[in-house]
């Protein structure tokens, strides 16, 4: 699975990568809007099976990110947000086809969610 993290805080941002990648994923890390634009503009090939989003990023907030991706690209990869904000859950609820998880989360929680996000959109997951 290659999985898309948008996370402004490097460290978890490189956690989350370090994990993804133990359990044999592929991770595309970015800190902000920009960064995860150019990582889906460079191909068909390189679009994530899902997009991990955390709703409060230093520059812009997670809804911005990914409004700006569907606007671009038509669609938006089977999204899971993480969020430590009580009104998290609310927010994500707002975005359609979105799944929330809480942090602090466990790797299993993650690693469950992201498979599920990916399993409930597999038939339109990879077309263009």
């Amino acid at each position: 699975m290659r999985v898309l993290v948008i996370e402004d805080d490097q460290s978890v941002r490189d956690t989350i990568g370090l994990v993804l990648e133990a359990y044999q994923h592929r991770a595309d890390l970015a800190e902000d809007e920009a960064s995860a634009l150019r990582l889906l503009e460079r191909g068909p090939e390189f679009w994530p099976d899902a997009l991990l989003l955390d709703l409060r990023l230093k520059v812009g907030s997670g809804e911005e990110v990914y409004r700006a991706i569907e606007r671009r690209f038509g669609r938006v990869p089977p999204t899971v947000v993480i969020s430590a904000a009580q009104e998290g859950a609310h927010r994500a609820r707002q975005l359609p086809g979105v799944r929330f998880l809480a942090k602090p989360y466990t790797v299993e929680e993650l690693l469950g969610l992201l498979e599920q996000v990916i399993l409930a959109a597999a038939p339109s997951s990879k077309t263009a």
